[in-house]
């Protein structure tokens, strides 16, 4: 793919100089035919490379003998004005471009399927969980809400970063584009429009803000991607059982526990999303270049770049496989909230209580009735109107209020409006 891009950047260059009046067009067409035709050896490429310090020198070597062997006048117009950092720099562009656009698409689809997942589940109850732990009732609407909220607002960063981080790159031996005149600015801006890049005004050798800052996105994109992934594993365990990933035939196996269904796709993005703040931070630690030149800093990007942007590409495309079959269980949500005995409405019980007892007190005995209900196994508000009838500072609390503050429809019901509120803040509803 390198290769392949390093061919377009010559081809597209000759061609934009010869609209400068800079190369005569025998030369371009010349050029542009050995790129469309030939190929070179990858292998000697890369050991080539390994000696010269760059894939650029060996590369231009190769394209220029083979060119010369049918046009000798062509050879001497192709790369004009150009230096290795620019081959190189452009060609990473083209091939990240690709890339971003299948994440693109893979983050699209998640999306779409993350909001269906929402509205088919905008009034399921489901436990609400801090620290791992029950912590208030919730929908899996307003779950699956949140995940396509946050791979929206990731993919708009992506695509706003994009836009400058894909640029080309031109700047001649010093980066002033001096070998090509007046015309250089020219070249540059017809150079970025034929390979579909943006044109950054300048030459960005050594100032990597823009490209180092597309990495990061990226890298933020495949974060929410994995926070996804994370959940899902968790709701996935038989202890909780309330979500399954989408079966598919070898998938999920034991070679030695035949009963299993293990969470493959929660664990392809995260184990895909484990590398990536690391590749990320070896890219802003490579911005850190002297002068108009970086010896050892931006070489490393032909290493990092391909590596960040396919597991970031991997993660994303199961995230999309993951969550458009991804099947909520409504009864084992509702049956796990059961279980906690009312328990996770302690808040609801500490405010029924408050203005009688105080909140502290209030908030104390919520908390001693939680605990006992749960080791009893006995409904909380069996517990609280036995406190009541023995309290005569609650007289005034009746077995409907009691009712009401543990009954989970009207936590369910806030978390629908939630849910749109969610979906509308990110574009989505």
């Amino acid at each position: 793919a390198a290769i392949g891009a390093m061919l377009a950047f010559e081809r597209e260059l000759a061609r934009a100089q010869v609209a400068a009046g800079l190369v005569p067009p025998s030369s371009a067409e010349a050029i542009a035919r050995i790129a469309a035709l030939e190929r070179p050896d990858p292998d000697a490429m890369v050991r080539d490379a390994a000696h010269a310090g760059s894939l650029a020198i060996p590369f231009v070597k190769w394209l220029r003998g083979r060119v010369e062997a049918h046009d000798g006048d062509a050879a001497r117009h192709l790369h004009l004005g150009a230096t290795s950092q620019d081959l190189l720099d452009t060609a990473l562009v083209l091939c990240t471009r690709d890339a971003v656009d299948r994440i693109r698409g893979h983050a699209t689809a998640a999306i779409d399927a993350a909001v269906s997942l929402a509205r088919a589940h905008a009034v399921d109850g489901m436990t609400a969980r801090t620290l791992l732990q029950p912590a208030g009732v919730m929908t899996a609407g307003l779950k699956a809400a949140r995940w396509a909220a946050s791979l929206q607002r990731s993919l708009e960063r992506l695509d706003r970063s994009s836009r400058e981080g894909l640029a080309v790159s031109l700047g001649g031996a010093v980066g002033d584009l001096a070998a090509l005149g007046n015309a250089g600015p020219e070249v540059r801006r017809d150079l970025a429009r034929r390979l579909g890049l943006a044109d950054p005004g300048h030459a960005w050798h050594t100032s990597r803000e823009r490209w180092c800052g597309l990495a990061a996105d990226a890298g933020i994109l495949a974060g929410s991607a994995g926070k996804i992934a994370r959940d899902i594993s968790l709701l996935c365990q038989a202890e909780i059982g309330e979500a399954m990933e989408p079966a598919a035939e070898g998938r999920g196996g034991s070679t030695a526990m035949p009963q299993k269904r293990n969470p493959v796709l929660s664990m392809r993005i995260l184990a895909a999303v484990q590398g990536v703040p690391g590749r990320v931070a070896d890219l802003l630690g490579s911005m850190i270049q002297e002068h108009e030149r970086s010896l050892g800093a931006w070489q490393n990007d032909m290493a990092q770049v391909p590596e960040l942007y396919g597991r970031v590409c991997t993660a994303l495309e199961a995230t999309a496989t993951l969550l458009e079959g991804l099947r909520f269980d409504s009864a084992r949500c509702r049956s796990n909230l059961d279980a906690l005995q009312g328990t996770v409405m302690a808040d609801r019980v500490t405010a029924l209580l408050a203005g009688h007892l105080g909140h502290s007190e209030a908030a104390a005995l919520a908390g001693r009735l939680s605990t006992e209900a749960l080791s009893r196994k006995v409904p909380l508000g069996s517990l609280l109107s036995a406190v009541i009838r023995d309290d005569p500072r609650l007289a005034e609390v009746g077995g409907q209020d009691i009712e009401t503050c543990l009954d989970p429809a009207g936590a369910i019901r806030h978390a629908a409006a939630e849910t749109q509120a969610v979906l509308a803040g990110a574009g989505l509803a």
